[in-house]
Formats: C-alpha cells, sequence, structure tokens
C-alpha cells in the first residue's frame, strides 16, 4: 500500500493492513507474530497480534503482571512495550510505546495480544527535495475556517517565505499543506499548530501527518482524539467569513515569527499553554470558565516586559540594611524567612500594575483591566452562594464579564507576539472588528 493509498484509506475510516511481522519488546522481554492493524469505528487503531510461547514462565509472567495493576498508582515503565510492524512490501512501520492486553491459552502455549497504539509511523526516501507539511483535521464540519480556506497564504518567517494553502476536503476534514524554500526547523509541526489553534480559537489534534524534509517522507497516522469543544469558539478575529482572510494571515505570521524568534524547548509556549487552559476550563460551567480565564490571563502578563526601575536599587539596599539589622538584634531562624519573604513581596511586580503600564500607549483597555480583578478576586476568593447566582442578570453579568476578558486576553497576547491590526471586539455588543492598537 503506498502512502497516498494509505492516506485515502484512514481518511475513509476504512484502513486496514494485515502484517506478516509484528514484534514488541519491554526491556529483555519480547514477542513476535503475525497480526493486523486497523481503524475501528470510533477511529482509534487497533492493534492484533497471534503469538506462540516456547516456555510456561513468560505466560505465566504475562498474567501476574495483568493482575498486579493497583488503582491509582501510574503504570509502570517495564509494562510498555516498544512495537514495530513490518508489511506485505517489507515497509517498517514504528508504532511507539504502547500498552498490551491479552488473551492467553496456557493448554496451547499461543495467546493473541492486543494493543491501540496512539500513532503508526513510516518512512521512505523520495525524490522531492522541498519541504511540504500536510496535516489533515478530522470532525471539523462545526467548526469556522471559511476565512482561512483558499491560499497559499505568503508568510514570512525570519526571511524566508512560507506557503500555506487551506483546503476543505469533504466539509468534515480540512487539510493545510505547508511549503518552505529551507528545511523546516525544529518543532516546526508543533509550532503551525500552535499559531493555527490561536488563530480558529480551538484544540487541534492531526489525524494524519504527511511531512517531507531532505528527501526523506515521513507518514504519521494518528487514532481519534476527541476535542471538539461544546461552546463557542473565541478566535481573536472572526473565522467564519472571507473578508478577514489577509488579516488572518497575518495574525498567523505574527504568532509563527514569535514562536522562531523563541527558543525551542519542545514544549508548548505559555501563550499556547494558557490558551489551552482557557478552552479546557470552557468544558466545565461559566465558573471554572471564569476561574480558567483570569489565570490564564494572569500568567500572560508575565510576559509583559518592564523597563528597569529605580525602585530595584532602592530595595537591595534595604534587604542588606534589614539583613545587617536582623544578625545585631539575633532573629531567630522562624522570623527571619517571614521577613525576607515579606521584603521579597515588595519587589515582585503585580500583574495588574503589568497590564497598567500598557493602558498609556492604547495597548489594553483599563475598563478590561478593572473586570479582570473584579471577576479574578470573586471567583478565587471563598463566599457564600446565593439564589441570585442563578438569575438570569447574573448569569448574563458573568457572560459579560467574560467577553470582556477574552478582549483583555486577545490584546495582551498581539503586544507580545507583536500583531497589530484587525480584530474581534467581544467587549462590545455585536462583537465588532477593531483595530489594535
Amino acid at each position: 500500500m503506498t502512502f497516498d493509498e494509505t492516506i485515502e484509506a484512514f481518511r475513509r475510516g476504512d484502513f486496514e493492513i494485515d502484517m506478516p511481522r509484528i514484534e514488541m519488546v519491554a526491556g529483555d522481554r519480547r514477542m513476535q507474530g503475525p497480526g493486523s492493524l486497523r481503524q475501528n469505528a470510533r477511529g482509534d487503531i487497533e492493534l492484533k497480534c497471534h503469538v506462540a510461547f516456547s516456555e510456561l514462565q513468560p505466560m505465566i509472567d504475562m498474567i501476574n503482571r495483568s493482575m498486579s495493576s493497583e488503582a491509582g498508582a501510574l503504570v509502570p515503565e517495564d509494562n510498555y512495550h516498544l512495537a514495530t510492524a513490518t508489511d506485505p512490501a517489507s515497509a517498517a512501520w514504528d508504532l511507539g510505546r504502547i500498552l498490551t492486553y491479552h488473551s492467553i491459552s496456557l493448554p496451547t502455549a499461543s495467546g493473541t495480544i492486543r494493543a491501540v497504539p496512539k500513532t503508526l509511523r513510516r518512512q521512505e526516501s523520495t525524490r522531492n527535495t522541498a519541504s511540504i507539511l500536510a496535516l489533515y483535521f478530522f470532525e471539523q464540519d462545526k467548526r469556522d475556517w471559511e476565512g482561512l480556506i483558499g491560499g497559499p497564504h505568503a508568510i514570512k518567517i525570519n526571511d524566508t517565505d512560507l506557503h500555506v494553502t487551506f483546503e476543505d476536503l469533504t466539509g468534515e476534514q480540512i487539510k493545510v499543506v505547508a511549503k518552505y524554500d529551507l528545511p523546516f526547523p525544529p518543532g516546526f509541526e508543533r509550532r503551525l499548530i500552535e499559531a493555527m489553534q490561536f488563530v480558529v480559537g480551538q484544540s487541534l489534534n492531526p489525524a494524519i501527518v504527511d511531512e517531507v524534509v531532505s528527501s526523506c517522507r515521513t507518514l504519521s497516522l494518528s487514532g481519534a482524539r476527541p476535542d471538539i469543544r461544546r461552546v463557542p469558539a473565541y478566535p481573536p478575529l472572526a473565522t467564519n467569513t472571507c473578508l478577514h482572510s489577509k488579516q488572518l494571515g497575518e495574525l498567523l505570521q505574527s504568532y509563527l515569527q514569535y514562536l522562531a524568534d523563541a527558543p525551542d524547548e519542545d514544549i508548548r509556549s505559555a501563550p499556547s499553554s494558557f490558551l489551552s487552559l482557557v478552552r479546557r476550563s470552557s468544558e466545565s460551567s461559566i465558573d471554572g470558565w471564569l476561574i480558567g480565564i483570569c489565570v490564564a490571563v494572569e500568567g500572560l502578563t508575565g510576559l509583559i516586559e518592564l523597563a528597569p526601575s529605580a525602585l530595584a536599587t532602592e530595595l537591595e539596599d534595604f534587604k542588606k540594611a534589614t539583613t545587617v539589622w536582623m544578625d545585631d538584634k539575633g532573629i531567630s531562624a522562624g522570623n527571619r524567612q517571614r521577613i525576607v519573604g515579606l521584603i521579597g513581596q515588595l519587589s515582585a511586580i503585580r500583574p495588574r500594575d503589568r497590564m497598567m503600564s500598557l493602558v498609556p500607549g492604547g495597548w489594553l483597555i483599563e475598563d478590561d483591566i478593572k473586570t479582570w480583578t473584579k471577576a479574578r478576586n470573586s471567583a478565587v476568593h471563598t463566599r457564600k452562594s446565593s439564589a441570585a447566582d442563578v438569575e438570569r442578570d447574573s448569569f448574563q453579568k458573568r457572560v459579560d464579564q467574560l467577553h470582556r476578558i477574552y478582549r483583555l486576553l486577545h490584546t495582551i497576547i498581539f503586544h507580545v507576539i507583536g500583531y497589530t491590526g484587525q480584530y474581534t471586539d467581544y467587549g462590545e455588543r455585536g462583537f465588532p472588528d477593531r483595530v489594535y492598537p
């Protein structure tokens, strides 16, 4: 089965391939045998392998390990297997780390091993020397991509051209193709997905990743990962209309350039992590949503850079003088720690102060900061609930707060990534388009 045939089968949901050889290794334990890989109705990838045992003890050990699991405990590392498979064309597939479950027959000294690999990966050489990354996203029919569909969007990253095309394949599947003039930098796939998540306001997990770099083509197939949110997305600029296509490309470019300038630590960037927190918190309740977005804003303020203050030098002198005084007075160790902690709080810059520093330049709106302060304090401090909290007007008040804090969240990120241009103002009735700053 060729790469293109594999992609089409996986898109249809009927991917299935017999494997003459599947090998699973965990430490000094090794199992192998024929089997198969297939997609089930949910979109999960299922592995099935038939294994014969030459000795009784390995079967007994497998049964004992499966019975020794403890509620609330992490799965022991030696329970994971590194799995590979060889297809009829002798092509090698990497199945990564898997947890197996089994059906063992002691009389026949055989068993059936099953697993649900998260990802299948296969590589082959190609004559294509360009850098091309194709991402396929499934179950996108309830999401707004209209403003991005088409292309190629010309994006410059460090003076190098990146061309990104968005294609609606079936109404439920979106294909994104990125072409780069140079080899992709480390972590490019992750960073492109981060930028797209920011632009569309949704969590995105590609079902298929098809990458060509340095004459090597790598195909990755991932099992179903439900990430469809029950609540509407709040993209920084409306994606449900083609009127903003050019501006959405600029927004994508700003975020990608910000990520390119930051050191790659092989993890998501701070803005992406806080945006993920907001998306996940919105799944529970409006109160959880408010807490999540308030915490995200507070975390993002740490990315707002401030000019050194003259107060810092004065505080350093005060710390030294206090240390000398505590030595002279023989202050106990416990009280010394409390005093040092109190002085340390004086040098800490409050999130509100960082945000207020951007108000004079028009980067942030002071009323949004006041709304955030009130919502945060109300959400995180213990208070007694009353019947008034579930009345219609009370709900509307919290929804209004949520919308204004979304505006604050987005404008902080705009400042951090260096974006200027159109955005959707969720703090005003009708969600009009505005220009930032």
